[in-house]
């Protein structure tokens, strides 16, 4: 007898109300973790009108030029998981992956989810020609120039992949939204997108038709998975925590979260004596982590920690500064530290190890004892 295939669902969406791109996989997985949504699920869909869209752990004001963006209409909103800015539009094609932690199919490891979830991407790009590869940790390469933005994320008991297929990239708009120390230093930033960002356009130098996309992208995925996928609607219940989730998207509290959490840091400049406040930056292979610490000699009395890395569970990070504070950098092992607190609260941090957390420490440490 043959062994009948798990059945997931999807949920296409197609043009989509900017705000809901993002509420609707963060709705979706409180809901399957929930029981709401009873089965594993996919849901593809693309935004009406452009939006800026930031990671969990960024401090917007520092990353979003805000009056460009208001000036211009654009929405800003932080998603509930890790990764950098970006400025997300209907050339964009979203799919996001959401399965309750027990799901036999998926790895629960951060790093074999994102190398599972991401090759039928890949193998989706290449169907239409188009030489993409995954590479570790959360990224499809073509020619060295990413070709598709994802992430992860563990919101309650259910896992998250968000990404994309970009069919066009806005470059010079996305310079534009982004925080820069001057004009010249934004054509330099229009360059690196050039330089590292592709789409269907810019390798076959026509879009596809999106239905023939997601066509070959479902193939793809119920080959990979060995899954059936049945298209139906999201549950009411799950349309339900849109809307308590929309409140509460659009209220500053959630925007400014992480500004609000160090806002005694990111107000102070140096202090006198042997109290200092300063920056530390390090680039993991994850991502920039950076963060602002209050030294009062060698003991670190307070500290805010952001940037575009990973970290699960995002809600970790409050829980993490807090054990950083009183830490003397003068004695002791932080590396060794830190990776004790990773271990304990079972964090993962794909492409940023201990060591990397603990070097921009140390970076923001070495400003005040090399004077």
């Amino acid at each position: 007898m043959t062994k009948s295939k798990h059945e997931w669902d999807l949920i296409i969406l197609k043009e989509n109300d900017s705000l809901n791109t993002q509420l609707v996989w963060h709705a979706a997985a409180l809901a399957r973790s929930r029981g709401i949504q009873p089965r594993d699920l996919i849901i593809i869909d693309w935004p009406t009108d452009p939006i800026v869209v930031c990671g969990f752990h960024q401090v917007i004001e520092r990353v979003v030029d805000i009056d460009y963006c208001r000036k211009n209409n654009i929405p800003i909103s932080r998603r509930a998981c890790g990764g950098g800015a970006v400025l997300l539009d209907s050339n964009q094609l979203f799919y996001n992956i959401i399965a309750h932690i027990d799901s036999t199919l998926l790895p629960r490891n951060i790093n074999k989810f994102f190398e599972k979830t991401l090759h039928p991407v890949a193998q989706t790009y290449r169907h239409f020609g188009i030489n993409a590869e995954y590479k570790p940790v959360n990224d499809i390469l073509v020619n060295n120039r990413k070709i598709s933005g994802n992430g992860a994320g563990l919101l309650e008991d259910a896992q998250v992949l968000v990404g994309n297929f970009i069919l066009d990239f806005p470059r010079k708009e996305m310079a534009q939204i982004l925080k820069v120390p001057s004009e010249k230093f934004r054509d330099k930033v229009i360059k690196s997108l050039e330089a590292g960002i592709s789409s269907f356009k810019d390798e076959l130098g026509f879009i596809p038709q999106r239905d023939s996309i997601i066509a070959e992208y479902i193939k793809q995925i119920e080959t990979a998975f060995d899954i059936s996928l049945i298209e139906t609607q999201l549950e009411p219940g799950t349309l339900e925590l849109m809307e308590e989730l929309r409140e509460t998207y659009l209220t500053d509290e959630w925007l400014f979260q992480v500004k609000a959490r160090g806002d005694q840091l990111t107000s102070k400049v140096k202090i006198h004596g042997s109290s200092h406040v300063v920056e530390g930056m390090y680039k993991s292979k994850g991502g920039l982590i950076t963060v602002i610490c209050e030294f009062n000699g060698s003991v670190l009395s307070d500290i805010l920690i952001s940037g575009d890395f990973w970290i699960l569970p995002d809600t970790i990070l409050p829980k993490f500064e807090r054990f950083l504070v009183n830490y003397n950098l003068a004695e002791g092992d932080l590396s060794g530290r830190i990776s004790t607190f990773l271990e304990e609260n079972e964090c993962e941090t794909p492409g940023t190890s201990s060591s990397d957390l603990a070097q921009a420490i140390q970076n923001a440490y070495s400003k005040i004892s090399n004077t």
